[in-house]
């Protein structure tokens, strides 16, 4: 059965062809991955549209909700979002604009603003945590305890290797 990343493939092994020297492999791996990263997102979107939401409003949501008292400072939604600043301000927007989130000044510093989980934030959440428990474990049921342990450590250590990467490039 092809799958829908076998054009990628079959390009890159002619590519290799013409390039025996080029880390085909990896190249594929690495290509693989976004391909997967994509399909996942692709289909977490699918599944979370019904709620009105997308994978990066749910998961600003759940990092809301996660945080003691359902606040957080725009700062640290960043860093735990892996996203600019930027896109943290338009998700925010949508969110506050939905009815989901509020803004509030700081306690510790009038000039800075924590984003709020309101109580329809919370409700949304609370009803969707069993539609996503269901569908991770669904997508996840093909693999057993080793091989999701394995795969989160090779994630890991590719993580890792990226990090020391962009460690050494911003060093130098």
């Amino acid at each position: 059965m092809n799958s829908s990343f076998q054009p990628f493939e079959d390009r890159i092994n002619h590519f290799a062809g013409q390039h025996p020297d080029a880390p085909k492999r990896e190249i594929i791996l690495s290509r693989l991955y976004f391909h997967v990263f994509k399909e996942l997102n692709d289909r977490q979107n699918l599944h979370l549209s019904r709620f009105g939401l997308n994978s990066s409003g749910w998961f600003t949501l759940v990092m809301i909700y996660s945080t003691p008292g359902n606040s957080i400072n725009p700062c640290n939604l960043s860093d735990a979002m892996v996203s600019s600043r930027t896109n943290i301000t338009r998700l925010s927007d949508e969110l506050v604009d939905k009815g989901w989130v509020e803004r509030k000044p700081s306690r510790e510093d009038r000039r800075k603003i924590v984003l709020s989980l309101t109580p329809g934030g919370r409700e949304l959440v609370e009803s969707i945590l069993p539609h996503q428990w269901d569908y991770h474990r669904e997508l996840w049921s093909g693999f057993d305890a080793g091989e999701i342990e394995q795969f989160e450590s090779l994630l890991r250590k590719l993580l890792g290797r990226i990090d020391e990467s962009m460690e050494k490039s911003c060093g130098q």
